[in-house]
């Protein structure tokens, strides 16, 4: 139980480094706006996702099992609860994945944060930008009919430098 422990730890803590580097490739593109290749990084970081969906679902399963051989459900045990009866070598050695991966899930879930913040950021600047450049509009976008459209600002281009 221990090895599968160990590997299934380390396979999840891998994959999360590997979207940690993802999401660097989103971010240098996003803030230096170079939009050649962004699809493959995006399909990257969904192959990456996946792939780690498969891999935490593992880990659940073996907590599940863990929980039920030691008497109690996974939802009322602590991992670190689960793992007491482990010698102490081994017991060290999965804290300290376990402590590795919960680091590297909690710098992706910051990462991704501070891009979001970022895109939000740029969005609002955008569209206040666009109301000042424009008044006589009063915030709308029209269409080319001319129906008013509302202010979508997921994607944007200009073909002009102000």
């Amino acid at each position: 139980m221990y090895k599968t422990c160990s590997q299934v730890l380390g396979r999840e803590t891998e994959l999360l480094r590997g979207v940690a580097e993802a999401q660097k490739q989103v971010w240098d593109a996003v803030v230096k706006r170079e939009w050649a290749g962004f699809e493959e990084i995006l399909s990257m970081v969904g192959r990456i996702s996946s792939d780690l969906e498969a891999v935490e679902g593992e880990r659940k399963t073996l907590v599940g099992a863990l929980a039920a051989s030691s008497g109690g459900s996974d939802d009322e045990t602590g991992f670190y609860r689960l793992i007491a009866a482990f010698p102490q070598e081994e017991r060290r050695e999965l804290t300290a994945k376990y402590r590795e991966l919960k680091m590297t899930g909690l710098r992706v879930r910051i990462n991704n944060d501070n891009l979001l913040t970022y895109i939000a950021g740029v969005r609002a600047t955008m569209s206040a930008f666009i109301e000042t450049a424009f008044p006589d509009r009063k915030g709308r976008l029209y269409s080319r009919s001319g129906a008013v459209v509302p202010a979508d600002m997921r994607s944007m281009v200009l073909n002009r430098s102000f």
